[in-house]
C-alpha cells in the first residue's frame, strides 16, 4: 500500500508487525504520525517504510487528540483537552500559557507567537512552523480583537495592563500612562511617546486616533469618493478588502486627513495625485498601481 499526497497520515493504528509492513510508501504528506508505544518487529517494519516529501514525523499515543484550525488561532487551556494534543493551524497561532497537565505539539503553516514559560515547561512543542516564531512572556496579557480601541482609562492603576494583539489602536495617553502592548501593528495618537506605555510591535504608526474611528472591512471591493470621505465623523480605517480604488475626485489632503490606515489589501488602484499618500497609509498591501 502506498499513501501520497495527504495532508496529514495517521498510522497509529498500524502497530502490529503485519500492519505496518503493509505500508510500502508515504509520499507528500505534511504530518505522519506513527504509533509511540510499539514492540520492536513494528518498529522495525514502520522504519522501512518509504517516506519522501514528510515535512514532520511524530510519535503518540493512541489516545492522543488530534486538532486541525483554519485562520488566526488562539490555544490556551479553555480550547486543548488534557494530555497530549496535536494541533494542525493554518494561518496565525498564538498559544497562551498552559496548565502542567497540557502539552500540544504543534504544525503551523503561518507565524506563531508562544508563551515563553510554557514553550520552555515543555507544554509547547514546535514540530514545523512556515513563518516566523516570536517567544515571548504572555502571563497576564490580555487578548485584544483585531482592530481593538484602547482610551487612556486602560494604562492607568495598579495594574500590569498588559495587551497583545494583532492591530492595535492607542487613543491619547496621559504622561503616567504605563503598561506594553504586543502587536504585529500599532496606531498611537503622539501623546504614547511621552508616556512610559511600552510598545513591542512590528510597526508603529502615530496618527491622530482620538474622537471616532470608523471601519471599512471585509469586503470583495470599495470605492473611496470625496463625498464619502467628507461625511466620515472621524478617521477611516480600511482593511481586509479585495480590491480599493481611489476615485480621480479624492486630493492627497482630504485622504490624509481623513484616512487612518490602509491595511490587507490584495490590489490598490489610486490616482496620480494620491499615489504617494497612499503608499505612506498603506501597510499589507500586495499591489499599488496608478489608475
Amino acid at each position: 500500500m502506498k499513501l501520497q499526497n495527504v495532508a496529514i497520515c495517521d498510522l497509529r493504528s498500524y502497530n502490529t508487525p503485519e500492519a505496518a509492513s503493509s505500508v510500502e510508501a508515504v509520499h507528500n504528506a505534511a504530518l505522519v504520525i506513527l504509533p509511540k508505544n510499539c514492540d520492536e518487529q513494528t518498529r522495525a517494519a514502520l522504519a522501512k517504510i518509504d517516506m519522501k516529501n514528510v515535512a514532520s514525523t511524530v510519535y503518540a499515543d493512541a489516545d492522543t487528540t488530534l486538532l486541525t484550525f483554519n485562520g488566526e488561532t488562539v490555544l490556551s487551556d479553555n480550547n486543548l483537552p488534557d494530555g497530549d494534543s496535536i494541533c494542525i493551524i493554518n494561518g496565525t497561532a498564538v498559544i497562551l500559557p498552559l496548565s502542567e497537565n497540557k502539552q500540544v505539539s504543534l504544525i503551523v503553516n503561518g507565524k506563531a507567537v508562544c508563551d515563553k514559560g510554557s514553550r520552555n515547561g515543555g507544554q509547547i512543542n514546535l514540530l514545523c512552523v512556515n513563518g516566523k516564531v516570536d517567544t515571548i512572556d504572555l502571563s497576564g496579557v490580555e487578548f485584544l480583537p483585531d482592530g481593538a480601541i484602547l482610551p487612556a482609562e486602560r494604562f492607568l492603576g495598579d495594574g500590569k495592563n498588559r495587551y497583545y494583539g494583532k492591530l492595535v489602536f492607542v487613543q491619547a495617553v496621559p504622561a503616567e500612562a504605563h503598561g506594553e502592548i504586543m502587536a504585529n501593528l500599532v496606531v498611537a495618537h503622539p501623546s504614547v511617546q511621552k508616556s512610559a506605555l511600552s510598545l513591542s510591535a512590528g510597526e508603529v504608526v502615530y496618527s491622530n486616533t482620538d474622537g471616532a474611528i470608523l471601519f471599512k472591512k471585509d469586503l470583495p471591493e470599495f470605492r473611496v469618493t470625496k463625498t464619502l470621505l467628507e461625511n466620515v465623523p472621524g478617521k477611516l480605517v480600511l482593511m481586509d478588502i479585495a480590491k480599493l480604488y481611489i476615485e480621480k475626485d479624492v486630493t492627497a489632503e482630504l485622504l490624509l486627513e481623513k484616512v487612518c490606515l490602509i491595511s490587507d489589501i490584495a490590489q490598490l488602484r489610486a490616482t496620480k495625485e494620491t499615489f504617494d499618500v497612499v503608499q505612506l497609509l498603506a501597510h499589507d498591501v500586495a499591489k499599488i498601481r496608478r489608475r
